[in-house]
């Protein structure tokens, strides 16, 4: 499907890949080793997207372990593709210093411009020097720059980078809600508070009440700027910017949308599909390649759309539709005639189950595979009724076990959805979030 970007941020996860190698000089400070009990670390620093150069500037980084006398400082220059380093077998940890720079230059640029980004990732990272397999870990930055993923060195390395995009997921099932929220979807429904966060202009839900709790624990994700790196700009920021355009769009009146089909709802026969269709054994290596699975893990919904005004500056009431839900990108598949389809992801729908063996989700071998959505590392984040499936315990009377996810951490690894609240008295600030077990 299309997707239109407003405004982009972007990911940036730069690899470090430890491989056998024989034929380069050993470090003379490394005593007692030989070239057949080493292995070389390859730092890529450049890269080529879409005709645009970027290059990681005023590097420098420091390995250390127990094999090295000392640290060693390696400042590569900024232009080299990738940078080898040899090391005897063992573990190590490199950081890299504070002071470095994300550079990009544009296919009419002569020079390299630095833009804005941020280290996510942890500082130091630690790996192992075997000999024998490549190890893999990751320096993670974002980035407003732009559309970027990358390619590979030497030897696999991979800098993977998301965009905007990455939160159409969010901003999509966010639409949905308030389609089924309000009966119709209008940019003027929110606004966007002085500190850029998308809040709603309405304190309750006519058409379905029960819509209300989930659309603000969906927008309480803006307040996670530590996990969700430019959040606000992703969501509020794109939103504000559809706002303006939808102003001189000519468009006075959203249609109402009503009469939803759920086309594909999710049962146990589409997650025997899913698992069928490729769902990785996990823990495992990530390949760069797309995931099948995904696809049979979007629920299609259609909606009829009807225009209760005169003839406006849009041809159709699907067309006028899906300009008012421009503001919610990713959110409408297709618009034609009087009828609008929408897609919300698996992990993003709050649907409660009444037991354990009702959970499609709850199967032995399957995980949302939510680390595989968009490229490493995935996403993060789900509907808080995928941590509590069946509901709050002591209001139904009935536990069941959160459904499992992948994340990712150097590999895909599967861990059950935990419970995430800003405030945990206040259930409209909690969410579900796949990760390291939070404290």
């Amino acid at each position: 499907m299309v997707r239109h970007l407003l405004g982009v941020a972007g990911v940036a996860f730069f690899s470090l890949m430890v491989g056998a190698c024989s034929s380069t000089p050993i470090d003379s400070s490394e005593q007692g080793s030989t070239e057949s009990d080493v292995g070389s670390v390859n730092l890529p620093l450049t890269t080529s997207v879409n005709q645009i150069d970027y290059r990681l500037n005023k590097a420098t980084f420091t390995i250390s372990g127990p094999t090295l006398a000392k640290p060693r400082v390696v400042v590569p220059p900024a232009d080299e593709a990738v940078h080898t380093e040899i090391l005897p077998i063992g573990s190590y940890s490199i950081q890299l210093s504070n002071g470095w720079s994300l550079e990009k230059r544009g296919p009419a640029e002569k020079a390299f411009s630095p833009i804005a980004a941020q280290l996510v990732t942890p500082n130091p990272l630690s790996f192992e020097v075997t000999g024998k397999t490549p190890a893999d870990a990751f320096f993670g930055f974002v980035t407003t720059s732009g559309d970027v993923s990358l390619g590979s060195g030497s030897v696999n390395i991979r800098i993977g980078v998301q965009n905007c995009s990455a939160y159409n997921d969010i901003t999509a099932a966010l639409g949905e809600l308030t389609a089924d929220c309000l009966g119709t979807v209008d940019p003027r429904a929110y606004k966007v508070s002085r500190d850029g966060v998308l809040t709603p202009a309405f304190d309750r839900c006519p058409v379905d009440e029960s819509r209300m709790l989930p659309i603000l624990q969906l927008l309480s994700l803006q307040q996670r700027v530590a996990r969700l790196p430019f959040v606000k700009q992703c969501v509020a920021g794109r939103f504000e910017v559809a706002q303006q355009k939808f102003a001189s769009s000519g468009i006075d009146v959203c249609p109402r949308w009503s009469d939803k089909q759920v086309i594909n709802p999710i049962t146990t026969r589409t997650i025997d599909t899913v698992i069928k269709s490729g769902l990785p054994d996990l823990p495992a290596a990530d390949d760069g390649q797309p995931l099948r699975a995904l696809e049979f893990l979007k629920q299609f919904s259609q909606y009829n759309v009807k225009l209760d005004a005169a003839p406006q500056a849009c041809k159709t009431p699907a067309d006028c539709a899906a300009q008012c839900a421009a503001a919610f990108p990713g959110f409408v598949v297709n618009a034609a005639d009087d009828t609008v389809l929408v897609d919300p992801v698996a992990w993003l729908l709050d649907t409660v189950y009444p037991a354990s063996t009702s959970d499609p989700y709850l199967r032995a071998t399957y995980y949302h595979p939510m680390s595989y959505s968009g490229g490493v590392p995935g996403v993060t984040f789900g509907a808080f009724a995928r941590a509590q499936p069946c509901g709050d315990p002591n209001a139904t009377g009935v536990d069941c076990a959160p459904e499992v996810c992948s994340y990712y951490a150097g590999t895909h690894l599967k861990t059950p959805l935990q419970k995430d609240c800003l405030n945990n008295a206040d259930i409209s600030s909690c969410v579900s979030y796949c990760g390291p077990k939070l404290p």
